[in-house]
């Protein structure tokens, strides 16, 4: 009997973190909450999308997480009540429908196998691209159960039809949490077998702090607002940084002003005219450019353009916690 336990408690597969962030078990709660949810939500919509009589079950995902660690083992399902559904198919524990002679442990892993594929061709592109249709530069057909993928860099891998609907249906937003514990020193695996706490096979699919992007645009977009909303067009300011090049051939300076570099237009004389006041902190009396140059457009620049009146050095002793303010005229 305990043989038959041992065996059914087998997992499926494993989401394995590993790195600085999660040493020793020592980890942010908030962040581990949003984790093991994102392991909850991803794999049941996964479950769901292969037996889709399963949304709104009463069942959960059960997993085991290794002492001392966020190694987790996926069991397999889970019914009301706490019973393991192993022996029984699907069929006559969950959902009564037609899933022929699989049991919740294979739906369990066939879940585990769809994360990891799909991960594994997010990758590849570089992004996550709900309901795109591909070139047939992109996707190449090879036969009936093999599709050739290309990225950007030429880089071929091969899938079958059904792993490239699931991620071509899976929502850009979906892996959001499970990759809440990637850092730049803390990478998730993710594979359809038991990963050994002594070796992460070469079928595992690693996420790293790279390629978290893919998963969690939030960084990206935070970039894509605008900067210094409070610049506005034609405003005049009185703003203490520090200009960091010069560049003769544009005659256009870098100026560094609260932790961005915003490009700036030097006064009359042009960049040779100030290349005593580069390198060093200085406050500048300049008007604020957010008009797009392109033809035609109405477009708000993301980053202002200073166009400089006149330009005052501050020696070290004089910036000290004033250095960075912004005066409006």
């Amino acid at each position: 009997m305990k043989d038959e336990i041992e065996t059914q408690l087998k997992p499926v597969g494993t989401l394995y973190l590993t790195g600085e962030d999660v040493e020793y078990g020592e980890v942010d709660l908030d962040k581990t909450i949003s984790y093991l949810k994102g392991i909850k939500d991803t794999l049941k919509f996964y479950v769901e999308k292969e037996d889709k009589s399963l949304a709104g079950k009463n069942y959960s995902i059960e997993v085991r997480i290794r002492p001392g660690s966020l190694i987790t083992d996926v069991i397999g399902l889970v019914i009301a009540g706490g019973v393991y559904a192993y022996g029984k198919t699907a069929l006559e524990q969950l959902a009564k429908n037609d899933t022929k002679d699989k049991t919740s442990a294979d739906v369990a892993r066939s879940a585990v196998s769809t994360l990891k594929t799909v991960v594994r061709i997010a990758k590849h592109f570089g992004t996550m691209m709900t309901k795109r249709t591909f070139n047939h530069e992109e996707a190449r057909v090879v036969d009936d159960r093999r599709i050739e993928l290309t990225n950007s860099r030429m880089e071929k891998i091969i899938v079958t039809p059904a792993e490239l609907e699931a991620y071509r249906t899976t929502p850009p937003t979906k892996l959001r949490e499970l990759v809440t514990m990637v850092g730049r020193h803390t990478s998730l695996y993710v594979d359809d077998k038991p990963i050994t706490s002594t070796d992460i096979p070469d079928t595992a699919e690693e996420v790293d702090f790279m390629d978290r992007r893919v998963f969690d645009s939030r960084d990206m977009e935070q970039n894509d607002r605008l900067a210094f909303p409070e610049l506005t067009q034609d405003m005049h300011v009185y703003l203490e940084g520090e200009l960091t090049r010069g560049n003769a051939r544009t005659d256009t300076l870098g100026f560094s002003y609260d932790g961005r570099i915003l490009k700036a237009i030097p006064p009359d004389g042009g960049v040779k005219g100030v290349r005593d006041s580069l390198f060093g902190p200085v406050r500048i009396d300049a008007y604020v450019d957010r008009r797009s140059t392109a033809k035609g457009s109405r477009a708000v620049l993301k980053k202002p353009i200073l166009r400089i009146v006149s330009i005052e050095s501050l020696d070290t002793s004089s910036a000290g916690e004033d250095q960075q303010k912004l005066f409006a005229a």
